[in-house]
């Protein structure tokens, strides 16, 4: 078994997040074996107790994974997705495992869209219709079964203790959204499963409260017998059925035939470091090397924190990146994504160009550059490397 360095998780609505402080400032911390970050300190508690047992980072991180559904329900979960990057520190090589949810079989272009051909509000984000086959699950047992130390039940046992016995609520970003965002506290309300486990008196847990989620605790007892209970078991049919009495789409087949995908991991330099992220469909590698390049050799650390001409440079370049994002970036599976020309250096010198330090350009006067010109420094990229001989 290779000793592993790091494994970095990332879930479909980011296990990153950290929990908000009221210092201007975080100190940083540091750990000479090892070390768990996650959204909550209880997550984080599970994958270092795996770390404690002598289990591996990747262990720890799915445990931490686990953790994560049961104590931030409205962050990620295991009907959610994931992208996962590894590095191992025996070889040096870098691996990246894409779970993120997929369409299900009967998915259509248009089904958002009204008889008009007009997109209906919040339809891709709330209801039966906005959910995707889930690949939480089966991402992390699939990294488990390939790089993981201890037996699968031991990773998973932390969740199930948390679900079964409960925990104290604490006010973390997620819980504060659902208690003041109307629509979100709408959609738990009005859900009578959801509305048993997070509001059994009518009011959303919050800060003190001690949540207990028993049937939760029963489906990751399922999982930890083996995870595709979950793809093929009572579980998968008891989704299926919700789904086609509510208008949903996902079916037996759909999460019988779901499979996670490890892809090349996307690297480039930036100054003197190797940086490397998720390719597509995970748009944040792209958009990460896109604007390391853009902002260059500008010295931005010298300026002082927060200084306005760093944020202002910061800011275009977010401009522009997440213009050509929405344009070009998609899932390399059904379109052709331009990743070389996006992250090709002499493409963000032309892009820096635009950038002027005197005025903060409106987004909207901000467009893509067309697929044909984005190629053209692909060409450019080759031919030089040619001539040096690499």
């Amino acid at each position: 078994m290779h000793r592993l360095l790091l494994a970095a998780l990332f879930l479909s609505t980011s296990l990153s997040w950290c929990q908000e402080t009221q210092a201007a400032f975080i100190l940083p911390q540091r750990g000479k074996k090892g070390m768990v970050v996650s959204a909550h300190p209880l997550a984080s508690e599970a994958g270092l107790a795996m770390l404690r047992k002598g289990g591996n980072a990747v262990d720890a991180a799915v445990a931490t994974a686990f953790a994560i559904s049961v104590v931030e329900p409205f962050s990620a979960g295991i009907g959610g997705g994931g992208f996962l990057l590894l590095h191992l520190a025996q070889t040096g090589e870098m691996k990246a495992l894409d779970f993120r949810e997929r369409a299900p079989l009967r998915a259509t272009r248009d089904m958002y869209l009204d008889s008009e051909g007009k997109v209906r509000a919040n339809a891709s984000v709330n209801g039966y219709l906005a959910v995707a086959v889930p690949g939480t699950v089966a991402g992390l047992a699939e990294v488990h079964r390939r790089y993981g130390k201890l037996p699968w039940r031991e990773v998973v046992a932390p969740a199930i203790r948390l679900a079964d016995e409960g925990f104290t609520v604490i006010p973390v970003r997620t819980w504060r959204f659902s208690q003041i965002s109307e629509t979100r506290r709408n959609i738990i309300l009005n859900n009578p499963a959801a509305r048993q486990i997070f509001a059994p008196n009518g009011v959303l847990f919050t800060g003190g409260d001690r949540l207990i989620q028993r049937d939760l605790a029963r489906t990751l007892r399922a999982i930890a017998q083996n995870p595709q209970n979950f793809y093929t078991g009572n579980i998968a049919r008891t989704i299926a059925e919700d789904m086609a009495r509510n208008g949903g789409l996902i079916t037996l087949e759909d999460l019988k035939t779901y499979q996670p995908t490890w892809r090349e991991p996307l690297c480039g330099t930036f100054r003197v470091y190797q940086i490397c992220s998720m390719p597509p469909p995970s748009s944040g590698g792209v958009l990460l090397l896109q604007m390391l390049n853009i902002i260059g050799d500008t010295d931005i650390k010298s300026q002082g924190w927060n200084h306005p001409d760093a944020l202002h440079l910061l800011a275009e370049t977010m401009k522009i990146a997440y213009a050509d994002r929405s344009v070009h970036l998609g899932d390399p599976d059904f379109v052709d994504v331009p990743v070389a020309g996006l992250t090709s250096r002499a493409y963000a010198a032309k892009r820096r160009q635009e950038i002027s330090m005197e005025r903060a350009r409106p987004a909207s006067e901000i467009k893509p550059i067309s697929r044909d010109i984005l190629q053209r420094f692909v060409s450019f990229i080759d031919m030089s490397w040619d001539r040096a001989g690499r």
